[in-house]
């Protein structure tokens, strides 16, 4: 199932928009599902625990994907 989308960050909003720009540079294709913009576009504000945002990759670019990500320095994303 080459179009099925495996979660590789949950996180704040902030990181998950530099997490998209380092798979974007590498040409990776990815989703961001911003939990509070979704809530407050439906008319709610949402009780969001483990994150705010959470991005998503195709299964195939997972592996490559994780390895990017692994490689982005401590000091530059906070978990």
């Amino acid at each position: 199932m080459e179009n099925e989308l495996k979660k590789a960050y949950t996180g704040s909003c902030i990181n998950a928009e530099f997490i998209s720009s380092v798979l974007e540079e590498n040409g990776i294709k990815f989703l961001i599902r911003n939990y509070q913009q979704e809530g407050l576009l439906a008319g709610w504000a949402p009780n969001v625990i483990k994150g705010d945002a959470s991005v998503y990759v195709f299964t195939e670019d997972y592996d490559k994907a994780m390895l990017l990500l692994d490689g982005i320095n401590e000091s530059e994303i906070e978990e």
